[in-house]
């Protein structure tokens, strides 16, 4: 999981290396966004599934303390990052701080408060079938307006909780990841690879191509299986991969201030280079020391935070003595 997590972080940041500059009007060239269009279907449809792979597990946990963790260690992350990327980039003419639009799906940050969604909407779940969630979602990704924010957080939560269903088959996943069979998977995976650098737009967010993102995300688990298995195991990006959230959230202010200043004197292949390293190396020194205070706070909430509020939760949802 920590490899497949990792790889999927390294083709975020390759392709935000591009992007970024873009943004501020620097022209890559084509075959940059084709290389980044081919991995389109798989980048963040794999970060989702891994996420719903661990919902069971957290679902496990009495309620307060479930909620308390997923604001400590997922809103909190979000909104401290959303006031980072106010203060060094991010500035939407016409949503100042304190607008509700700022602080809904921000920029980058999206993939947190989707997956926030997810986790704190799970719990109404959990007694149903696992199936039900993911069908619920993709009929409401196909029939909400495309491309819109509540179309994209259907769209991947078909993926959320995909990671959750398998997660509550552990024997499908099992066949997945080291059966044979999932290399079949290689010929349409990389066929839908070919047809989003063609139809980037049109494939970006549609639920009927979920099936096959979801197939090439199973199908590199599988091959990292086979190496980890030959002993030829990815300890860098399973480093990446643990440290999934400090590389995701700290690297796209990274890109956009060295955009910003340097942008206009690199070659744009030059300055998605320098981008890359920039990004992994200062992401790459917050890995190393995210567990010292106050770096700490940067990635999730301080302790009497958490413990705060599942102290409140624990007594709203206790029973009034008769």
């Amino acid at each position: 999981m920590d490899s497949v997590r990792g790889l999927a972080i390294v083709l975020l940041l390759l392709w935000h290396a591009s992007a970024v500059p873009e943004l501020y009007d620097v022209q890559m060239p084509e075959f940059i966004r084709s290389a980044n269009a081919f991995f389109m279907p798989y980048r963040m449809p794999t970060l989702m599934l891994l996420s719903g792979l661990l919902l069971a597990r957290s679902l496990q946990k009495p309620l307060p303390t479930y909620i308390a963790g997923k604001l400590a260690m997922i809103v909190w992350p979000y909104v401290v990052w959303v006031l980072i990327a106010k203060a060094t980039f991010l500035d939407v003419e016409g949503l100042p701080w304190w607008h509700w639009r700022a602080w809904y799906a921000t920029s980058y940050l999206w993939f947190l408060f989707f997956i926030a969604v997810y986790y704190l909407a799970a719990p109404m779940f959990s007694r149903l079938p696992a199936w039900i969630p993911i069908g619920l979602a993709a009929a409401a990704g196909l029939v909400l307006p495309y491309g819109s924010v509540e179309q994209r957080l259907a769209y991947f939560a078909v993926f959320f909780f995909v990671g959750n269903w398998l997660a509550r088959h552990p024997s499908a996943l099992e066949q997945a990841t080291h059966g044979r069979a999932i290399l079949l998977a290689g010929v349409p995976v990389i066929g839908f690879g070919i047809a989003a650098c063609l139809w980037t737009d049109q494939l970006q967010y549609s639920v009927w191509g979920a099936p096959i993102s979801v197939a090439g995300a199973l199908l590199c688990a599988a091959l990292f299986s086979r190496l980890e298995r030959r002993g030829r195991g990815q300890p860098m990006l399973r480093f990446v991969g643990r440290s999934s959230i400090v590389f995701y959230v700290s690297h796209f202010p990274v890109m956009a201030l060295v955009t910003l200043a340097a942008g206009d004197h690199l070659q744009p292949l030059i300055l998605a280079c320098i981008n890359l390293v920039a990004a992994v190396l200062v992401g790459w020194a917050l890995a190393l020391w995210k567990e010292r205070i106050p770096i700490r706070w940067l990635f999730q909430a301080p302790r009497p935070f958490a413990r705060g509020v599942e102290k409140i939760l624990g007594g709203a949802t206790r029973r009034p003595a008769i």
